[in-house]
């Protein structure tokens, strides 16, 4: 039964590293377009959607991060 903990646990541990990738990536390109905004006049429009839309995603993977931690502990206890 423990290595089926442990298994579960690497895998969980794995998709948490991976959610986490993903909420640097888009907060990053959040960053990016904000500079950009800044810097040009040049389609704000569709820069400040794509801002909405990393931001949405941002909040996505942290909810499933959130997720992940709590299974995580589940696992622990």
């Amino acid at each position: 039964m423990n290595f089926l903990k442990k298994r579960v646990k690497q895998y969980q541990e794995k998709k948490l590293d991976d959610a986490l990738s993903k909420i640097k990536f888009h907060s990053d390109m959040k960053i990016q377009l904000e500079h950009k905004i800044v810097d040009t006049n040049h389609d704000q429009i569709s820069i400040q959607k794509e801002i909405l839309s990393h931001n949405k995603m941002i909040k996505i993977w942290e909810k499933n991060a959130e997720k992940i931690k709590r299974e995580i502990t589940k696992i622990d206890d």
